[in-house]
């Protein structure tokens, strides 16, 4: 760590949690990186957003699909030229395509699989590649249902636990330098969640509720607040997963 500003690449970073962790980066005078892979309006409109209200230069756009390494580094070039590198790497880039196991098709396996584990390791990869410091971040998303499964979702739960192993097979190749975690969170309040299990029905809520113990739904920023934990505070903590999911599944 330095007293320099870090710069923050964020995969998926247009909208739900990536978006969130942007602005909480931003917020505290780091610079960020926005990937995104079709949403550019959204990604523009973000940046737009952080540099009025954090200054010029505070953020990029990129778009770029994690799971083409040419993209990959055509990204962590532009980063390069624009900041001179990056110090922290978020990995949050996914998609659902859902359906029940037997109908699933290799398309529908390989487009989810493709950009959640391969994307990973791509990003992740690169990152570790041309990190001079010693003091570097990797953090990946998680999801819960890549411990318990759900059903129609077997190329997402998969790819998101191939993350979780990722991260601890990175974070015994890359430390002391580079240090790498993971974060899951639970149900969060982002357009994606809300809908995917219809929560802005108040049956649905409360059922989902009724299993948080909590008592309500985990926001981007208890999200970002643990990340900026482990990328700011935790220096002795590597190869972990911490859940965001107000105790919605214990272990």
């Amino acid at each position: 760590m330095t007293d320099e500003r870090q710069v923050v690449l964020i995969t998926g970073a247009a909208g739900g949690i990536g978006s969130g962790l942007a602005r909480g980066f931003a917020g505290k005078g780091d610079r960020v990186v926005i990937n995104y892979r079709r949403s550019e309006k959204a990604a523009l409109s973000l940046g737009e957003e952080l540099e009025a209200r954090h200054g010029s230069g505070t953020a990029l756009a990129f778009q770029a699909d994690v799971s083409h390494r040419d993209e990959v580094r055509r990204m962590f070039d532009a980063a390069e030229k624009r900041f001179g590198g990056v110090d922290v790497l978020i990995n949050t880039a996914g998609l659902n395509l859902d359906r029940p196991f037997l109908e699933m098709s290799d398309e529908d396996w390989g487009t989810v699989v493709g950009a959640i584990l391969t994307g990973t390791f791509a990003c992740s990869q690169e990152f570790a590649r041309r990190y001079r410091g010693g003091a570097g971040n990797i953090v990946n998303i998680g999801a819960v249902t890549a411990i318990r499964g759900r059903k129609n979702g077997a190329n997402f739960c998969s790819a998101r636990a191939g993350v979780l192993t990722l991260t601890k097979c990175m974070a015994l190749e890359l430390a002391p330098k580079i240090r790498v975690n993971c974060v899951t969170p639970g149900y969060i309040d982002t357009d994606e969640v809300m809908a995917r299990y219809r929560l802005h029905e108040k049956e649905s809520l409360e059922r989902a509720l009724s299993d948080i113990p909590m008592s309500r739904l985990g926001t981007t920023a208890d999200v970002f607040q643990v990340v900026d934990f482990i990328v700011n505070t935790a220096g002795y903590v590597t190869g972990q997963n911490y859940f965001v999911d107000g105790g919605s599944y214990m272990h």
